[in-house]
């Protein structure tokens, strides 16, 4: 479990700090959560991962975005894919057109080379692209499925951000195509009840958690919390 202390969230929506100043205090907070993940599996494969979350504004966007900007900066190629289709926020961190993106390969069989974008030579971004009609539909498709089989043998790590668990089933059906899900709650926000409910569902649904991030903590409140990861920033989503 690794809890984060988030202030000042509504100034900083989408702000990839790890990416824009990678020497600050915060982003090093986002390497130990890097770290602690590797540790914590380093005798099992660990390739591709999925953020989620209990509910929306608890700080999933941003871990993500932070999380796969330091194992790029580690040299590790990293591609970060927006799963989030009915909310699609990856592309605001970076600036980017979602006008196309990850539904344009499932379904217009676009190439992903033209698709995929490229911040540096080992931190690559992949937006949803359109909106579809039936998004759960579109996660459980085979070619998803094949698509995510290829991205694993072309990357050291592939990031995926995912929709909030209490709003659709989509977190849970993209679990099952990672090797590993990360679990963003808000402290003082989510409800312990909501947050073991979140938990089993994803268990029961084959999903492998393999920590969870503590957003929302407050400084006082450290003191009573250890082993945890800490970092400044939270999200809308």
């Amino acid at each position: 479990m690794f809890p984060m202390r988030n202030n000042n969230a509504k100034n900083h929506q989408y702000h990839i700090i790890s990416l824009n100043d990678p020497s600050s205090a915060i982003t090093e907070q986002y390497r130990k959560l890097r770290t602690n993940i590797d540790y914590s599996t380093f005798n099992k494969e660990l390739k591709v991962m999925n953020v989620t979350s209990a509910f929306a504004g608890e700080g999933k966007t941003v871990t993500a975005l932070n999380l796969a900007s330091v194992y790029s900066q580690a040299g590790q190629k990293t591609l970060i894919i927006d799963m989030d289709l009915r909310k699609p926020k990856v592309h605001r961190g970076f600036n980017l057109s979602n006008s196309k993106g990850l539904t344009d390969i499932i379904t217009k069989d676009k190439e992903k080379g033209t698709i995929i974008q490229k911040i540096t030579d080992t931190l690559h971004v992949l937006s949803t692209g359109e909106k579809m009609p039936f998004p759960s539909e579109f996660l459980m498709s085979k070619k998803l499925k094949s698509l995510i089989t290829e991205l694993k043998q072309q990357y050291d790590r592939v990031i995926i951000d995912c929709p909030p668990m209490t709003a659709v089933t989509d977190a849970s059906i993209i679990s099952k195509l990672t090797d590993g899900t990360i679990v963003i709650i808000a402290s003082r926000k989510t409800p312990v009840e909501v947050a073991k409910t979140i938990m089993k569902n994803l268990q029961e649904n084959g999903a492998n958690i393999i920590g969870t991030v503590l957003t929302r903590v407050r400084r006082k409140d450290q003191k009573y919390i250890s082993g945890y990861y800490y970092s400044d920033y939270s999200d809308d989503n």
